[in-house]
């Protein structure tokens, strides 16, 4: 074949099968890992913004439930003071017993806090959007790296069994 010796043939063959087994190995099997800890970050973010549209129709109940307090008039003050502690502990900030009657401002703190929620719950989404991306990305590079890895070993292989094409029969 070419002029080339049987022995060389075979060589540059068990080259081209171990340039692909190493391919495999190190290469695709680490880009596969990064793949599954992308996966793993794009679940744990949709189970964080999932946790964050509770605290919004948490903290919506609540405020439902202060209109219904209000609606049968203005609230006496133990219950006004645990109304208070119970917002607090939502909202993460101190409220003052007297503002709970006024419905208004109470309102503008819980529209704040929803809107703070809201933003995170996008920074995740579009995070995870990128992620989705880089994904893809990389799914197309094991993709290719694969398609490589089996046209070497292919090649490799046909040039190991030339050794055998290239003996003569013996009569």
């Amino acid at each position: 074949m070419f002029g080339l010796p049987t022995w060389l043939i075979v060589l540059i063959g068990l080259v081209f099968n171990i340039s692909s087994a190493l391919v495999t190995h190190f290469i695709i099997d680490g880009k596969s890992s990064q793949l599954n800890s992308l996966a793993l970050q794009m679940s744990n973010n949709s189970k964080e913004m999932d946790l964050l549209w509770s605290q919004i129709e948490g903290i919506e109940r609540k405020r439902e439930t202060l209109y219904l307090l209000l609606n049968q008039g203005e609230l006496t003050e133990p219950i006004a003071q645990q109304y208070a502690l119970l917002l607090e502990s939502f909202l993460q900030q101190k409220l003052p017993v007297s503002k709970l009657n006024d419905i208004g401002s109470v309102d503008l703190i819980i529209n704040d806090y929803q809107d703070k929620i809201r933003n995170s719950i996008d920074d995740k989404y579009f995070l995870n959007l990128e992620l989705m991306d880089l994904q893809m990305y990389l799914r197309t590079e094991v993709s290719t790296l694969r398609n490589w890895s089996i046209f070497l070993q292919m090649i490799g292989l046909s040039l190991i069994l030339a050794r055998d094409l290239s003996r003569k029969p013996s009569s």
